[in-house]
């Protein structure tokens, strides 16, 4: 009996042995099914490649063909199978089971040459070594009782652990040489393309286990199983000494075989494997109850993965839908601001023993994509954004940071900012029509488009009322300067309504389907130009528009708004159906009222279900009959008097008379009856007549040309009063027409354009353009015509300059004159003056603060003391002091640029003590770093823009084996040395360099010389702006005409190490709300970015002593639209310098 222990190896034989075929039964035992579920037949076909392509590997001695013929997966325990601790025993009870399930008959389909039997039961051996892996009886595959092997399942090391027990149960047996009676063998394929490299150490370690980060260059990749055990520490990994399983991947476009990485350049184009997908999983459960969450499901191109050249698999990993839709009572953006709010307690960390505490709101509007997905918050108290974790909830609206299409929503998947159709699925491409139905053909709805000029003075009017389920409405007022519009929901104004126009707004958020979009556009001179209001609906509230009015008619079109609307509604708008029509005889009435007249027959086409009049071509064929004409019959007339022609006259001068005869006829039929008998003459009578009447409408205007109505009502010829229309003829009645009316001249009037105001805060001033004008008549209609002044004496002539912006300006330090220093040489004090003031109303003014003291004492230097003194250190570079006296909590810190002067004829001295932490500035000098008293001493080195700086180091006694060594930063590249550094010259690519001693033993270190040179290859713009000084004012620089597109203006602002940047914004005057125009700060140190959109003010503080102001959009084109100014920070103090 032969036991396979945890290390081991094939037994090597000549090459060229007889090749043999082994017929494979495979028993999976039911603790190995418990451990791998529905990936059981998988991983065990998985070992059995493994294990089939060991023992055909002549190099190894080895050439069996092995044959599966079946494999049973147990998935309860079998009575007959007995794995206990008695490792005989128990391959006994295998052995006996297998010869009752086994056919005996070599011939039959299902006999088998081996029963294989895998466990995940611990095998020990009689001697209690539990290192055992597999046990079999030497050249037992032809027993009759002992043809069987058990093997513990350990992992991907299981495939060895087959091929070592069918190797020394296959001895030199005679059932092996025969050809199996089903051909194939075990399938040809690499396992490490259904397993990765994650799937293998998940295997050997758990479920938690992942694949190693790092690799060791002592070990071949493919040789060694390399995983992280604990899920929360990448530091360290642990190894497994078995291969990587064939077609893992170990590089780019690299794959392991046979324990080597290779490319597919190396290998034929047979072995190219093509990906496949993975069945489909169960969809995910919905990842929100309401508001819309989203149930997804996966599959995996891993059946196998793309090698060797081979194609990835085609087509989407994910499907997805949105789920649970009904409304919340939160909104979107409130759903958002829940989960950043959640991560208030946890600190932000900016250095490894720091950390502060924020509250987290939602980064919209400056964040968007799939970076607003990684769950991207705002801090409320310093207006900077971060990632506060890996993700928000699935299903957590996004910006898509471009236009979506109708009915589309945006939301966050798996960190990612997703696209769903209006259907609800991702990527379905389903929109909306303009009706606002899913897939619709616009076909449920009418445009509906119109104009409004009116308006009451002070007063908010509604103009229009939306009907429900209005779709992309559209509200544009091109005269807002004294006008402007509101928006009133639900009787709640969410868009102006105080009588000031409103700011540009998305109600309730960004986030929202169908939000409230209204935008103001401005002039370059800050002057309202036009308001835009957008709703894509479909409306499901009650909304009125409203417009409001500063000013009456009557100061002119200037004052009036002008605003255009249009939107879509399905109201009055019924399903039509195709119209079917059929012929129908139709008679006319008859052409008299009494007596005998004629009638028209004629077939008209009408509609079969409602006979409306249709038009001809709708119906199927010609009509049957042309139109005939008959005679129709109606009661007698009654009788008339029917005169003749008058004789002559029957004198030829003077008074004569003339006679006509009269006769009483009846009309029967077509035969006039002459009565003789006796009938009185019918007495004269006064019979109505009604005639239309034009009616005049008001004059539009009040003056100068405006227009009328006019329209016609019936009325009474006689006494021209007004009667019901049914009197008249209604197929007589003139259409309503419009005509031009004109009163009296206009009176002129004062008018004005206001310019921008002189100050953004504290009372300022706006001059106005003053202009006579008079409203004239013109062909093109009413216009304004600008007059002489003089035309206007009689009319109160406005103020030509008006306060604006009256409220009052933050608080800031103001600091004197530096007074004398209190000695002539050395170090001395000089005294200053430092008050709190506030500008407010035209004035600055001081502010009374208690805890302010009235003077600061600080630190100067005027030179050396005279050779008697004591020698001062010497640099041959001016440097920031580092010595500060304690300012109160609220005041700004105090530093002096302090250049050491040297007698003449003195040679210069090496600064050892005071240069850690130092900004030096001078364009040349010699630094001493071998006596500093910090273990780490960090200074930096700073010059103009167009300039680089050479280091040549004169000498070192570092010790690197100690792992001292010294480190140049600049803004591109970091270099650490230590070694053969005697005489070496270095030299920067930018124009600022940090430089960092490390050293553990005192009295080690550098000597080295610097000077500055120019810059052959320029890395900055012409607007580019290098600052130094400790504080100062910041200003958006901008771009010539011919400059480059691609390169955007910055301010680059460099302090001394120990101290960090703080910027505060003045006034920044952006109103265009596009996602262009932006200012981007950038923490040099921490990487990281804060992008300002709009016109919000701003305080923003570095982690490091370096930052970046990257300037966007308009900002590069107009002069003075942003102004900061910024201030060196003492972290010890947390005051500005």
């Amino acid at each position: 009996m032969h036991f396979a222990e945890g290390q081991f190896r094939l037994r090597r034989t000549p090459l060229g042995s007889e090749v043999t075929h082994l017929e494979l039964a495979v028993v999976v035992g039911p603790d190995v099914y418990d451990f791998h579920r529905q990936d059981t037949e998988r991983y065990i076909l998985t070992n059995l490649n493994i294990a089939s392509e060991l023992l055909r590997d002549v190099t190894l001695g080895a050439n069996i063909r092995v044959h599966l013929v079946r494999m049973v997966i147990l998935t309860e325990p079998k009575p007959d199978i007995q794995i206990s601790e008695n490792i005989t025993s128990s391959l006994k009870s295998v052995c006996e089971w297998g010869q009752k399930v086994n056919p005996d008959a070599d011939t039959d389909p299902l006999h088998a040459d081996l029963l294989l039997y895998i466990t995940r039961f611990d095998l020990v051996l009689p001697n209690g070594n539990k290192l055992v892996r597999g046990v079999t009886q030497l050249g037992g595959v032809c027993s009759s009782q002992w043809n069987c092997v058990i093997t513990e399942d350990t992992g991907f090391d299981l495939g060895i652990t087959i091929a070592h027990e069918i190797g020394h149960s296959s001895g030199k047996a005679e059932c092996v040489k025969d050809m199996p009676v089903l051909g194939g063998s075990v399938q040809d394929w690499r396992p490490g393309l259904f397993y990765g490299v994650d799937d293998q150490c998940r295997i050997a370690f758990g479920s938690s286990a992942t694949a190693c980060s790092f690799t060791n260059g002592d070990m071949a990749t493919c040789r060694v199983l390399s995983c992280h055990i604990n899920p929360h520490d990448r530091s360290s990994c642990t190894r497994l000494l078995v291969p990587l399983l064939d077609g893992t991947e170990c590089g780019p476009s690299q794959w392991c075989l046979k324990g080597r990485c290779v490319s597919p350049s190396t290998l034929g184009s047979s072995v190219m494997v093509h990906g496949s997908w993975s069945s489909w999983s169960e969809f995910s459960p919905c990842s929100r109850t309401c508001g819309g969450g989203i149930t997804y499901r996966k599959r995996q191109c891993n059946n196998p993965r793309p090698a060797f050249g081979g194609n990835v698999c085609k087509g989407q990993d994910t499907e997805a839908e949105l789920c649970n839709q009904q409304p919340c009572e939160s909104t979107q953006l409130e759903f958002m601001s829940q989960q950043c709010s959640a991560t208030d307690q946890q600190p932000l960390s900016v250095s490894p023993d720091s950390g502060s505490v924020y509250t987290w709101i939602p980064a919209v509007g400056y964040s968007s994509g799939d970076a607003q997905c990684k769950l991207m918050c705002r801090s409320r108290e310093q207006d900077f954004m971060v990632s506060r974790g890996s993700q928000f909830i699935e299903g957590t609206r996004c910006e898509a940071g471009h236009t979506i299409p109708r009915g589309a929503i945006s939301a966050c998947l798996g960190g990612k900012c997703q696209l769903f159709g209006c259907d609800g699925v991702m990527h379905s491409g389903k929109v909306e029509d303009v009706c606002g139905v899913c897939g619709g053909n616009g076909s449920t709805c009418q445009f509906i488009s119109s104009t409004y000029s009116g308006g009451e003075a002070g007063e908010y009017v509604t103009f229009l009322n939306l009907p429900l389920n209005a779709s992309q409405v559209h509200v544009i007022n091109t005269k807002p300067v004294f006008t402007h519009l509101a928006v009133l929901l639900n009787d709640k104004y969410v868009v102006s309504g105080d009588g000031n126009p409103g700011l540009s707004i998305k109600y309730p958020s960004p986030l929202e389907k169908s939000p409230i979009i209204y935008n103001l556009y401005l002039t370059p001179d800050h002057l309202p130009q036009t308001e835009e209001l957008t709703i894509s609906g479909p409306v499901t509230d009650k909304i009125h528009i409203q417009v409001f009015r500063k000013y009456g008619q009557e100061y002119g079109d200037l004052t009036t708004p002008n605003i255009s609307y249009q939107y879509y509604s399905s109201e009055a708008v019924s399903v039509k159906r195709a119209a079917e029509g059929r012929w129908s005889t139709v008679i006319s009435a008859c052409s008299v009222t009494c007596g005998t007249g004629i009638q028209k027959i004629s077939q008209h086409c009408v509609d079969v279900l409602t006979s409306d009049r249709l038009e001809d071509e709708l119906c199927s064929s010609s009509p049957q009959t042309a139109d005939q004409l008959q005679p129709c019959f109606q009661p007698d007339c009654p009788p008339s008097w029917e005169v003749g022609e008058f004789g002559a006259c029957s004198a030829p001068c003077g008074v004569g008379e003339r006679v006509r005869s009269v006769t009483c006829v009846q009309k029967q039929g077509t035969v006039k009856v002459i009565h003789t008998g006796l009938h009185v003459m019918p007495r004269s009578r006064m019979v109505s007549v009604y005639v239309w009447s034009p009616v005049i409408g008001q004059c539009s205007k009040t003056c100068g040309n405006g227009s009328q109505q006019v329209w016609f009502s019936c009325v009474d010829h006689q006494s021209h009063l007004e009667v019901p229309e049914f009197l008249c003829d209604r197929t007589s009645k003139p259409e309503m027409y419009t005509q031009p009316c004109s009163l009296s001249i206009c009176p002129v009037t004062w008018r004005y354009i206001q310019g921008p105001c002189s100050v953004s805060c504290g009372g300022g001033v706006a001059k106005r353009v003053l202009y006579c004008s008079q409203r004239m008549e013109g062909g093109d209609g009413n216009r304004d015509l600008v007059v002489g002044e003089s035309a206007c004496q009689s009319v109160a002539r406005p103020a030509e300059v008006v306060e604006c912006n009256t409220e009052a300006c933050p608080a800031r330090w103001q600091a004197g004159e530096l007074g004398d220093c209190s000695v002539s040489c050395g170090m001395g004090v000089a005294v200053r003056s430092v008050q709190c003031v506030q500008y407010e109303g035209g004035i600055e003014r001081v502010v009374e603060e208690d805890s302010v003291q009235s003077h600061v004492v600080m630190g100067s230097s005027l030179g050396l003391c005279p050779a008697w003194a004591r020698p001062a250190l010497f640099l041959s570079v001016p440097f920031f002091a580092s010595t500060y006296q304690n300012p109160s909590p609220s005041r700004p810190a105090i530093v002096l640029t302090v250049p050491q002067l040297r007698p003449p004829h003195q040679s210069p001295r090496a600064l050892t003590s005071s240069i850690c932490g130092q900004l030096l500035l001078q364009d040349s000098g010699t630094i001493d770093l071998r006596n500093v008293t910090q273990m780490r001493c960090i200074f930096a080195i700073g010059r103009p823009l167009d300039e680089v700086i050479q280091i040549k180091i004169i000498s070192s006694t570092l010790k690197c084996q100690q792992k001292e060594n010294i480190a140049l930063y600049d803004r591109r590249i970091l270099m650490r040395l230590c070694e053969r550094m005697t005489g070496k010259t270095l030299k920067s690519r930018s124009n600022v360099l940090l430089v960092r001693q490390s050293r553990l033993t005192p009295g080690n270190g550098m000597l080295l010389f610097y000077q500055s040179m120019k810059n052959k290859k320029s890395h900055h713009g012409e607007c580019d702006v290098q600052l130094f000084s400790p504080s100062g004012v910041i200003e958006n620089p901008i771009k010539s005409a011919a400059a480059s597109n691609t390169q955007n203006c910055r301010v680059f602002i460099d302090a001394p190490p120990a101290f960090r940047i703080q910027i505060r914004a003045l006034s920044v005057l952006n109103n265009t709300d596009t996602n262009f125009t932006y200012i981007l700060i950038r923490d040099v140190d921490a990487l990281k970015t804060t992008i300002f959109r709009g016109s919000q003010l701003f305080l923003w503080s570095s982690s490091g002593n370096r930052a970046e102001v990257e300037f966007h959009g308009e900002y590069q084109q107009i002069k003075g639209i942003f102004r900061a100014e910024y201030s060196y920070i003492n972290p010890s103090e947390e005051q500005p310098v």
